[in-house]
């Protein structure tokens, strides 16, 4: 499966500009022989959504201004506002949400310090390495939210990981 999640990210790095329904073709059939996954590809010029499945999961992906917040995503993980989503990840285990706001780095991990707690996260841990925030929260039944905040080119950058299932 890590193989799989490696090569998907290899490929959303690949593909900004694509956009016909030949350079689907040829990035699903290399999605294929990569991880064994079949997918479906939707390139254009608002971004990119790969739905597909492997070894018994699905997975969905979405990038660009075609970014979609998973339906199901949990209530009680905030999304920082205000923010744009400009990549989402769906797979059967979890989620992974990522944005970008003007606001600082601090500002950001004071918010999701205070909003975690509140939804009745408890910190598992808190790391600040040379500008960048790195929260871990846990909740009963296994649950493990990770939130990485960084600086990146004049933005701040917020990636929101959810195990919405204790992993082995």
């Amino acid at each position: 499966m890590k193989r799989f999640y490696l090569g998907l990210c290899c490929f959303l790095l690949l593909l900004n500009g694509c956009g016909n329904s030949v350079e689907e073709k040829a990035v699903e059939k290399k999605i294929e022989k990569e991880t064994g996954a079949k997918a479906q590809v939707d390139l254009s010029d608002k971004g990119m959504k790969i739905t597909g499945a492997t070894e018994g999961e699905k997975f969905s992906v979405t990038t660009g201004d075609a970014t979609q917040i998973p339906k199901d995503f949990p209530e009680d993980v905030p999304l920082y506002q205000p923010a744009k989503a400009v990549g989402a990840l769906e797979v059967t285990s979890g989620y992974s949400v990522t944005l970008t706001t003007p606001d600082a780095v601090d500002k950001v991990a004071a918010s999701y310090k205070e909003q975690m707690v509140s939804q009745g996260w408890a910190e598992q841990a808190s790391m600040n390495m040379g500008g960048q925030t790195v929260l871990v929260y846990g909740k009963e039944g296994g649950r493990v939210t990770n939130i990485a905040v960084m600086p990146a080119e004049g933005e701040t950058t917020i990636t929101v990981t959810v195990a919405t299932e204790q992993q082995n």
